[in-house]
């Protein structure tokens, strides 16, 4: 980790928050959602092979990983328990859109490297809680976004605005577990360590969403 990634990672997440947002509020165009999750997928892996920076590298596979499990998880949710559409998609794995694909690599990239910035300054439990809190805030906002956009949307289920109960919950656990999980492998150097810790997130996703669906489907404020 360096300046030079410092930077990386900060532009390009102010980019996310901001082509978003725009593409929610002005353009609300759904392919737009393809755009930014495979620019920012692009815009790393043309970094890792002109820096050959192994951090970003260990994180890209650790996010792309947990599509793997990932496609039981939109499966589950959209055809069997029906609490999600997606009304766009460029191509699709199964049920799995391309930029949900795109957007868990690059979003858990940003994520694992704040909690690897910022853990041996303010310890793994505080950053844990920190990139959970603010993690699940902005991607409740991406949400918001994609149902303006016509990308995706929630249905039979309680929602705040346009968005479900039981995703902004697991959002939190999800993201807390993504922080626990790259501290942890912060220390390792072989990308397999990498892979399978992406597997595990993978199957963390849909086991929290999984718990969420039937505790908070239908809540009331």
């Amino acid at each position: 980790m360096d300046r030079r990634t410092d930077l990386l990672i900060g532009i390009t997440m102010a980019l996310t928050v901001a082509e978003v947002t725009l593409t929610g509020l002005v353009f609300r165009y759904p392919w737009l959602f393809s755009l930014i999750a495979w620019q920012m997928v692009l815009t790393y892996v043309v970094y890792v092979l002109i820096t050959r920076n192994r951090t970003i590298l260990h994180l890209l596979i650790f996010g792309l990983a947990c599509n793997i499990p990932q496609l039981l998880t939109d499966w589950y949710h959209s055809r069997v328990i029906q609490t999600l559409v997606y009304d766009y998609a460029l191509f699709r794995v199964l049920d799995t859109p391309d930029y949900i694909i795109a957007g868990w690599g690059f979003a858990f990239t940003q994520l694992g490297y704040l909690v690897l910035r910022l853990a041996p300054r303010l310890g793994v439990p505080a950053v844990a809680l920190l990139t959970a809190t603010g993690g699940t805030i902005i991607h409740s906002w991406y949400e918001e976004m994609a149902y303006l956009s016509g990308a995706w949307r929630y249905i039979n289920a309680s929602l705040i605005g346009h968005v479900s109960v039981w995703v902004i919950v697991s959002f939190f656990f999800i993201i807390a577990t993504v922080a626990l999980l790259t501290a942890w492998l912060g220390s390792k150097d072989r990308w397999g360590y990498w892979l399978v810790g992406g597997l595990v997130n993978g199957v963390g996703i849909f086991v929290y969403s999984a718990i969420a669906v039937p505790l908070l489907r239908w809540v009331t404020f």
